[in-house]
């Protein structure tokens, strides 16, 4: 029998939750307020499942100083230890010292953001915290979006106190601030950056980034080819297309270089096919991004002579070829031009079903209360999730619970 892996997103979440609250129009609440709320019931589950288990995010850092800065964004710190790794080594507590006894041994101290701890320097010492949790993203309007007949390609080369330069693979540079078009019939051959001074551009400060851009198929090949190339500080959104299979990948690279799909219709089960044609981040609105739908076409019927004047393959579309009554018909393939927002849609698949259960119930409490409205359902479902949600989180049901010693046991203790 077929299995199907069912993946919810962060939209599929306030549609669900809105529908268990009675809200009859999706565009009840504004962009921020979703987020805002999405957030709020994210952190407050991410922070109970922490406190049932918190080995699902628990992370490990190794303290080397006496005196030093907790990692950044520590939400709770869980165990500070002596150990020679935190794998294949039996842990050795440390305990929180008052202020008489700071420096004695296997001791520390947090204050703050500083943690001391005055063996750091003569053994092997580890500190065990759960990290906050990452911020959840929906696409907005992913379930309506603005629709557009023709929408201009905008493109920006300008990334803060740099200028993005393009050039094709002949080494003839691409002015894409002039484009009027997508770069699907241009192959790039080196992009950099150039220090942007008060008399113009630095002949000297540039960096070469063309292979920060280079992604590869699951084969290995790097079949893709860039059609879509605009900078908005501190992004730099980028389109590509597979050479072989024709399909669009479309995402943002932050600051870090740190790459994120862009996925605004992922939630209807299949993998967006989009390209950009223009964008920009606005995190108040959360829209700014047109883009063409490969998985949403239309086609129109050609002529003999349009067939001849535009080819096979057009930027924007391609043509398709179908046998009607023994003769040659030709059909132009278009996708359609939609508008939404810019933000990725944040799949929620872990650790486990009933998180997201009790994810959608927590919306919906707030949703309605928010509506200043009593629904049965909600209260019932609210109780049934978090009942689902507190029982079957914690996998390890095969013995019972023990303290967690801070001193290891003595002969006493055995005696």
């Amino acid at each position: 029998m077929l299995q199907i892996d069912n993946k919810s997103f962060a939209s599929d979440a306030l549609e669900d939750a809105m529908r268990l609250a009675q809200v009859k129009a999706l565009n009840s609440f504004t962009f921020s307020d979703c987020l805002m709320y999405l957030n709020y019931a994210w952190r407050d589950i991410y922070d109970r499942m922490a406190m049932i288990d918190d080995g699902y995010y628990g992370t490990n850092v190794r303290i080397t100083e006496k005196l030093t800065k907790l990692p950044p964004f520590v939400k709770n710190t869980v165990q500070v230890y002596e150990a020679q790794s935190p794998i294949d080594s039996n842990r050795l507590l440390y305990r929180a010292s008052g202020t008489m006894d700071m420096t004695s041994p296997r001791t520390y101290k947090i204050s703050g953001t500083d943690l001391y701890v005055p063996y750091a320097e003569r053994a092997t010492v580890w500190l065990y915290y759960v990290p906050m949790c990452k911020q959840v993203f929906f696409t907005h309007h992913n379930r309506d979006p603005k629709m557009h007949d023709e929408y201009a390609v905008k493109m920006n080369s300008i990334y803060n106190l740099w200028k993005m330069k393009v050039y094709a693979s002949n080494g003839e540079e691409i002015i894409i601030d002039k484009q009027t078009e997508l770069l699907d019939n241009r192959t790039i051959g080196k992009i950099e950056f150039v220090r942007r001074t008060t008399t113009g551009l630095s002949d000297t400060d540039k960096e070469d980034v063309t292979e920060r851009f280079v992604i590869e198929d699951d084969e290995g090949e790097k079949n893709w080819q860039i059609t879509y190339l605009s900078c908005d500080y501190p992004y730099i959104f980028v389109s590509y297309k597979h050479k072989i299979t024709g399909d669009h990948k479309s995402g943002f690279f932050d600051r870090d270089w740190n790459w994120n799909d862009y996925n605004p219709f992922n939630f209807i089960g299949r993998d967006s096919n989009v390209e950009y044609v223009a964008v920009k981040w606005n995190d108040k609105t959360g829209m700014g991004a047109v883009v063409r739908d490969w998985n949403d076409t239309y086609k129109t019927k050609l002529s003999s002579d349009d067939f001849a004047a535009i080819g096979s393959e057009v930027v924007g579309g391609q043509v398709e070829t179908e046998v009607e009554d023994g003769v040659d018909v030709y059909y132009l393939l278009k996708p359609r031009l939609k508008e939404l927002g810019w933000t990725p849609d944040t799949l929620l698949d872990y650790p486990i079903p009933e998180m997201y259960r009790y994810l959608v119930a927590r919306l919906a409490d707030k949703l309605s209360a928010l509506n200043e409205s009593s629904i049965m359902g909600v209260q019932k479902e609210l109780v049934e999730a978090r009942f689902a949600f507190e029982a079957y989180l914690d996998r390890d049901k095969s013995s019972f619970k023990r303290m967690v010693n801070v001193n290891p046991p003595t002969i006493d203790d055995w005696l």
